[in-house]
This record gives C-alpha cells, sequence and structure tokens, in this order.
C-alpha cells in the first residue's frame, strides 16, 4: 500500500498535477503564439468549410467562413510574410507574369454580368445535367447499347426543359408587354430561347468544360451548338425537379435576369401614321387610277430574328405608268405597304402633288356638273310640280262648274213632276175658264 502510494505521488509530480483547488485548469493549458494562433484558425476554417458544403448548407455561414479567412490570410504580421518581404528585397522576381489568355478574359467579362447560377439540390440530376450519352455509350463501338440507368445523361432532363424555358419565356412576355401583337411575341418568344441564345449563356457559365462525353465534334457546327444549348435546357428542368416547391420559381427568377437584356431591348413596331394607306387612296384613287404595294426585295430578319418586309407604292393612272411613290418596311406586308403609304406622303413628290392635282380638278369638274345636274332636275321637278298645280286648278275650276250645272238642271222626276203640275194648272185654268 505505501509503495502504490509513493507511485502515484511520483506520477502527479511528474505530470506536475496540482491538488488545490484554488487554481485555475485553464492555466495549466499551453499558450500558442499568434502565429500558431492564426494558423490554426485557418485550419479550422478550412475543415468547417469542408464539412457544411453540402447541398443544404447555410450560405450566409459559409460566406462569412470563407471571408473571416480571407482576412486572417491577408495579414501582413506573421513570419512567412515578413519572409516573403525579406525574399521579394533580397531576391527578386525578375520573370514577368503570365497575360490571362485572351478567350479567359473574354469568359471572364461575360461571365462578370451574369447572375449567379442557382444551384441543383439534387446531386444525381445535377451530374445528368453534365452527362452526354457517349459517357455511358461508346458511339464507337458497334452494338453498343446504354447502361441500365436511362436517367445519368441530360437528353431526358433537355426534353423537360425545353418546355419549362418555353412557359418562363411566354410569361415574361406576356405579363411586360400587354399591347404587342401575338405575331411580334411569338417572334420575341423564339429569340429568347433559340440555341444562339441559350449556347451563349452555356458558354458564359462554363458548361461545356463541364460535359462528361466521348464524342467528337465541330465546335462550330450546328450539332455542337445545339448540345451546347441543351445543357441549359437540362439545367432548367433539374433545377424544377430538385425542387418542386420553389425549383419553377427560381428557374423562372434567373431566367428572367439572364434575358433582361433582351426583352429591354425589345421595341414594338409604331407605325406613324396607321391610316397612310387610306389617306393616299383617298387623295389619288380614281376610277382607271390604281396604287399597287409591290414586294421591292426578298424578306430579311432584323438583329432580334424578327421578319422585316420591303414594300413600295407605285401609282398607275393620271398619265403615270408604274411610277414610285415611296417605299416601308414592316414585321408583314400590310404594315410594310402602309409604311410606304407614310413616306409617300411625307415625301410628297412632284409626281403625288400632280395626281392629286388632277383628282381635285376633275373632282371640282364633276362637282359641278352634279350641282348642274342637280339643279336641272329641281327645276324640272318644280316645273313638273307646278303644272300639276295648275292642271288640278283646271280640274277643280270645271269640276265646280259640272256641279254647278249640275245643280241647276233639274232631274227627270223633277222635270216629270214639274210637267204634272204645269199640266195640272192647265187643266186647272181651263177648268176655271169653262166656269165662267
Amino acid at each position: 500500500m505505501a509503495s502504490h502510494k509513493r507511485a502515484r505521488h511520483s506520477r502527479d509530480q511528474h505530470h506536475g498535477c496540482n491538488t488545490h483547488p484554488q487554481h485555475d485548469s485553464a492555466n495549466t493549458l499551453p499558450r500558442l503564439s499568434p502565429q500558431d494562433m492564426q494558423t490554426g484558425l485557418v485550419a479550422l476554417l478550412d475543415r468547417f468549410v469542408a464539412d457544411q458544403t453540402t447541398a443544404g448548407a447555410d450560405k450566409d455561414v459559409l460566406h462569412h467562413a470563407h471571408e473571416l479567412r480571407r482576412l486572417l490570410c491577408a495579414r501582413t504580421d506573421t513570419t512567412s510574410s515578413h519572409a516573403k518581404r525579406a525574399l521579394d528585397e533580397k531576391r527578386p522576381d525578375t520573370t514577368p507574369k503570365p497575360a490571362m489568355p485572351e478567350y479567359m478574359e473574354r469568359k471572364l467579362a461575360v461571365a462578370k454580368d451574369l447572375p449567379p447560377l442557382p444551384p441543383i439540390a439534387e446531386p444525381h440530376l445535377h451530374e445528368a445535367v453534365f452527362t452526354h450519352r457517349s459517357a455511358i455509350c461508346d458511339p464507337s463501338i458497334p452494338g453498343a447499347v446504354r447502361g441500365p440507368d436511362l436517367s445519368l445523361d441530360y437528353e431526358r432532363l433537355e426534353l423537360l426543359g425545353d418546355a419549362y424555358l418555353e412557359l418562363i419565356a411566354s410569361r415574361a412576355l406576356y405579363n411586360r408587354f400587354p399591347h404587342v401583337d401575338v405575331p411580334e411575341l411569338c417572334a420575341w418568344r423564339e429569340r429568347l430561347v433559340e440555341n444562339a441564345t441559350l449556347a451563349k449563356f452555356s458558354d458564359a457559365y462554363g458548361f461545356p468544360d463541364r460535359l462528361k462525353h466521348r464524342a467528337v465534334w465541330d465546335k462550330n457546327s450546328k450539332s455542337y451548338q445545339k448540345v451546347v444549348a441543351d445543357m441549359v435546357e437540362a439545367y432548367v428542368a433539374a433545377l424544377v425537379l430538385a425542387d418542386p416547391e420553389n425549383g419553377f420559381t427560381t428557374a423562372e427568377a434567373w431566367l428572367t435576369e439572364l434575358w433582361a437584356p433582351q426583352l429591354l431591348g425589345f421595341r414594338e413596331k409604331i407605325l406613324v401614321n396607321p391610316q397612310a394607306r387610306i389617306e393616299l387612296d383617298r387623295l389619288v384613287v380614281g376610277r382607271g387610277v390604281k396604287l399597287l404595294a409591290k414586294e421591292e426585295r426578298p424578306m430579311t430578319y432584323d438583329s432580334n430574328s424578327i421578319q422585316c418586309y420591303y414594300i413600295g407604292i407605285y401609282l398607275t393612272g393620271w398619265g403615270y405608268e408604274d411610277e414610285w411613290l415611296g417605299s416601308g418596311e414592316g414585321q408583314n406586308k400590310a404594315q410594310a405597304a402602309v409604311a410606304a403609304a407614310a413616306d409617300a406622303l411625307k415625301r410628297d413628290s412632284p409626281v403625288l402633288r400632280d395626281a392629286i392635282r388632277q383628282k381635285t380638278e376633275l373632282s371640282a369638274v364633276r362637282l359641278r356638273e352634279r350641282e348642274e345636274k342637280a339643279r336641272a332636275e329641281q327645276g324640272a321637278e318644280q316645273q313638273a310640280a307646278t303644272d300639276v298645280e295648275e292642271a288640278s286648278k283646271m280640274k277643280e275650276k270645271h269640276d265646280t262648274k259640272k256641279r254647278k250645272n249640275e245643280a241647276e238642271t233639274p232631274s227627270p222626276e223633277e222635270k216629270k213632276k214639274h210637267k204634272k203640275e204645269k199640266k195640272e194648272k192647265k187643266r186647272k185654268a181651263s177648268a176655271d175658264h169653262d166656269s165662267c
């Protein structure tokens, strides 16, 4: 027992243990130099960042951890920093720094203005976006078939992402351009989702560099550009599938921010005088006079891939044959014809003025003729009315005289009665005479 106590006492003395409770146990920890403290903190931050970099990590926490590490590493009072300054003074580096390749500068310049790429929460979907079928099935091996997992390449995701892109582009245009015609909106939507636009975004985010494949492409070919563009469509589908609740909203916000410069550049074509064609017809067109709208050159596409027609207005009549008056452009032939008529009115060429003068003079002559004819017709009508009135008066006078004559002439009954009365008077007078 005594030997056991002596051994325990020797161990306590060897480890410097102090059994007095009034002493703080923290005083027994070794003191670290500032350099060791900084190195340890940097190592701990690296370990923390590595452990926390997962799909559901708190972005704010990771950001502050990175920022704290950067600030610690930027301190210049460390031994290594002093040694680095001494090295630069004693052994300066005389080799010029390598210049960044031009293509890399262009990529960085484009990527600088792009919105942050939203992360895909599901790792297997993220992997599928950047996997080409050739990575699963070697196209150089005849009869080779794909593996059992059919969802490992981007093609199925691209099918769904294409539909999401169409929907998101339609919503962006429908909500922001309520007064634009549907054909023009369709053309703008095609511009937003075309392979050329999506390929630019894909290149800017570095998608082609992340693609796993064993295919050989000509990078200037349309087939390669389609592959590059399809990865963006697959990425959109993966965003939605990985987060059923908020994925579509995330994808829509990201794409709308990507398309914002193009959306701001879209301008509907405004006709200065939409009634120009009607006005020009009223000024010039008459019997045997025509205004013909002719296509002056083939249809082209403008910078926004919108159709552009070129129409000219030509006059035939008033002594002219197929005489040009003006030209215009439009998204369709009708708009271009209206623009050409507006151009003709604006130019006010001598031919147009002469045609207007001739029509004005002819219209004045015809107006006088119509007025004279109207006056003649009015006079004839008045004479006819006078004749009818006089005939009516004469008829009325004749009828009055006839009625008077009829009133004065006794009827046969009255004549018979009067004759009878006269005979009776004569008989009575004869009887009176005989009695006398």
